[in-house]
């Protein structure tokens, strides 16, 4: 494909590039020449100017020009300076900048090679584009396609992603049909742009497995632009294909009409959005693991607005999240975590919302609820919440199960609020195994029993010192008696009388120990056996044994007859008109 503003940059650059060397030679730096032999084309000897070695000795000068280093920067972007050097059997650097430098400076020397003067000739200023132009073409045994970007808009002409490129469509030899464009959105004035890939034939000529590689490798442009921002963006309906030395031909898309809103990428963007690129294409198995949840999310932004999409988006979501795992926690606790939020509670609070406006949806009609998010809104989170998870999945961040990431990352947090600050720990004091020394235990004398008594009454006292006054309810209707009253030495001696007495012993006169009598040891009584419930009935008299139970009566029944308990059910087994019997060949009406 041409790169027109490659030919618009050359030709300025050409006629600055004149004006410099030629005001070099009005000062007095000549043109070197050198003596062509008789036989080379001559019948005499000739003066041969050597103006390419000269224009390579004043490159310096050149490449001060402002019109030098757009040239480069456009061929550096068209990607053509390698094969244009190759071709003309010049060793290409590695450093891209370097060898479109080089491929500029070629060109102006090809341009004035063996002339006298630094004059412009057309003829001579098309066959060397010609040359660089020619190296854009698709080689032999390649198929070069395009395809207008639908609501994409970016202030740069190329935007070199993994296997494609972005390009401004009046800025290349395209039909105008291609350079036309569908606008869904956005002003009639903006340019289109065209994603061109370019990709082998197939091993017998034919564009069969070459449409579906161009395809796969257009729609994972489309992934990457929808991955890396928010936006309505897509392949238009129609396109265009060609080989080498053939026109283009045009070809359906089959793809459907984008999201309005379009889709416009800054300048700041382009980096990162190229290393998206470069990921997804690189990491072919995480794009496989995630195409059930891609689908759906690509899907979604296939519909008219965000709220139709919010059950392919939730539905994407359980793809990757629901399920069991290490933590037990649902849904949007799982979405909090793994989006990257800042405000986890906000994010969580997003996802709860869109399941019960996802309840509503299938009811009827959504109810805004005063104060709070409208559909719209908590939709278009929703999708936010997605695309951030699916590009930390596409990058690696998440590992291979989603739901394990979600969980550790919970828990994880959990621990370290569990584990709080160091002043909130505390000291090491309850790691020290050295046991305290035991206070001494303080000795008192048991109290005696009249203190114990005295203190009894002494409380007793006090506490009906002031009686409670409160009412009580029909008091009149209540007698009251006292006891009499006792005296405190008489409740003493009273408890003395009732402790226990401790066994003693005596010496008699003559030395005789008399010890106190021991206890009677309680005799105990002779178990009567209980007797049996014959004994109650007297000689002469029966006894009656308990009446049977009917259900022992029922099972003493004999059985009934066979008959009766066919009669009994036969009605449940109605019989049909046809009597049929089944032999081991094929079922056959019955006779009769």
């Amino acid at each position: 494909m041409r790169d027109l503003h490659l030919r618009h940059t050359l030709t300025t650059l050409s006629r600055d590039a004149a004006e410099t060397l030629t005001g070099l030679v009005e000062g007095g730096q000549e043109i070197q020449y050198e003596i062509g032999e008789p036989g080379e084309g001559f019948a005499f000897c000739q003066y041969q100017p050597l103006t390419a070695r000269y224009v390579r000795d004043n490159a310096a000068d050149l490449r001060e020009l402002p019109t030098f280093a757009e040239a480069v920067e456009t061929m550096r972007r068209s990607d053509i300076a390698g094969p244009y050097l190759e071709e003309a059997g010049i060793a290409p650097p590695t450093d891209p900048v370097e060898r479109s430098t080089l491929a500029v400076t070629y060109f102006l020397a090809r341009l004035w090679d063996g002339c006298a003067t630094f004059e412009i000739d057309d003829d001579r200023f098309a066959a060397a584009v010609a040359e660089i132009e020619d190296c854009a073409e698709p080689d032999e045994g390649e198929v070069e396609a395009i395809v207008p970007l639908m609501g994409f808009q970016m202030s740069a002409t190329r935007l070199d992603l993994n296997g494609a490129s972005i390009v401004r469509a009046d800025a290349v030899d395209v039909p105008a049909e291609a350079a036309r464009g569908e606008r869904p959105s956005g002003a009639a004035w903006e340019p289109t742009f065209l994603i061109s890939a370019r990709v082998s034939l197939d091993p017998d000529g034919g564009l069969g497995g070459a449409g579906e590689r161009v395809a796969r490798t257009f729609e994972r442009v489309v992934t990457t632009l929808r991955l890396y921002k928010a936006g309505g963006v897509g392949l238009a309906p129609h396109g265009w294909v060609r080989v080498s030395g053939d026109r283009w031909r045009r070809i359906a898309t089959g793809a459907g009409r984008p999201r309005a809103g379009g889709y416009r990428l800054l300048e700041g963007d382009a980096e990162a959005l190229a290393d998206l690129s470069r990921t997804i294409n690189v990491h072919q198995q995480r794009v496989k693991r995630l195409r059930r949840a891609l689908l759906r999310f690509e899907a979604g932004l296939d519909r008219r607005g965000a709220i139709d999409a919010l059950n392919d988006h939730l539905l994407a979501l359980r793809f990757l999240l629901e399920g069991e795992g290490p933590a037990g926690v649902g849904l949007p606790m799982r979405v909090a975590a793994l989006s990257g939020a800042s405000d986890r509670s906000e994010a969580k609070e997003t996802i709860e919302r869109a399941i019960s406006l996802e309840r509503e949806i299938w009811s009827g009609e959504p109810a805004q609820v005063p104060g709070a998010p409208g559909p719209s809104d908590i939709a278009a989170r929703v999708e936010d919440l997605l695309r951030a998870i699916l590009r930390r999945g596409v990058t690696g961040e998440l590992g291979n199960d989603f739901r394990a990431a979600a969980d550790e990352a919970l828990l994880a947090e959990g621990l370290a609020f569990g584990e709080g600050s160091a002043s909130e720990l505390g000291g090491d004091t309850e790691w020290n195994l050295e046991p305290e020394p035991a206070p001494e235990p303080v000795v008192t004398d048991p109290p005696t029993l009249e203190q114990i008594v005295t203190a009894d009454l002494s409380d007793s006292e006090t506490a009906t010192d002031e009686p409670e006054d409160f009412d009580i309810p029909d008091a009149e209707r209540i007698v009251v008696s006292r006891a009499p009253a006792r005296s405190p030495e008489k409740a003493i001696r009273e408890a003395i009388a009732e402790e226990e007495t401790v066994p003693f012993s005596f010496v008699e006169d003559d030395g005789t120990v008399v010890e106190a009598p021991a206890e009677l040891e309680p005799i105990e009584a002779e178990a009567e056996e209980p007797a049996g419930w014959l004994d109650e009935v007297d000689g002469g008299e029966t006894m009656n044994f308990p009446a049977r139970s009917k259900h022992l009566d029922d099972l003493a029944k004999p059985p009934l007859d066979r008959d009766e308990v066919k009669a009994r059910v036969k009605y449940l087994f109605p019989r049909t008109e046809t009597n049929w019997n089944v032999g081991s060949r094929s079922p056959r009406r019955a006779a009769g």
